[in-house]
């Protein structure tokens, strides 16, 4: 009787202890998914602007399309929410402007909304920094 309590013990244990590992990993995953929507809104970003910049106007249309898809997948705090919601602004301007045929105006957009998306990437390095600084 007194092994199996003890055998119980440990195995409730093991659990707890592989329990408190697991949002550890899940904030690491987070802060990874993060970091790579973040990078893929910005290369899509930057391959707009070059369209915009070469007046390919239809392919630059659709790395905006796909930089709204990557930005939806960002996640974030109250602060970031702030720049997620410039960021969605400077892409529905320079898709506007795009279908003008406003290239300068297009260019000034694509240039804000990549600054917006670098300074999100920012905060995801920043926070993952301190999440690491809190567990040691």
């Amino acid at each position: 009787m007194n092994n199996t309590l003890k055998k119980y013990l440990v195995a409730s244990f093991l659990v707890l202890s592989l329990g408190t590992a697991n949002p550890v990993t899940a904030a690491t995953e987070t802060q990874a998914a993060m970091t790579q929507a973040t990078n893929a809104a910005i290369a899509n970003l930057e391959a707009a602007l070059k369209a915009v910049t070469e007046n390919k106007l239809d392919a630059a249309q659709d790395y905006i399309d796909a930089t709204r898809d990557s930005a939806s997948d960002i996640l974030g705090a109250c602060s970031i929410e702030a720049k997620k919601q410039h960021g969605s602004t400077a892409l529905k301007n320079a898709r506007r402007q795009i279908r003008n045929g406003d290239t300068a105006g297009a260019t000034v957009s694509l240039k804000e909304a990549i600054e917006i998306f670098k300074s999100l990437l920012l905060s995801v390095n920043t926070e993952r920094q301190s999440v690491f600084k809190w567990f040691k």
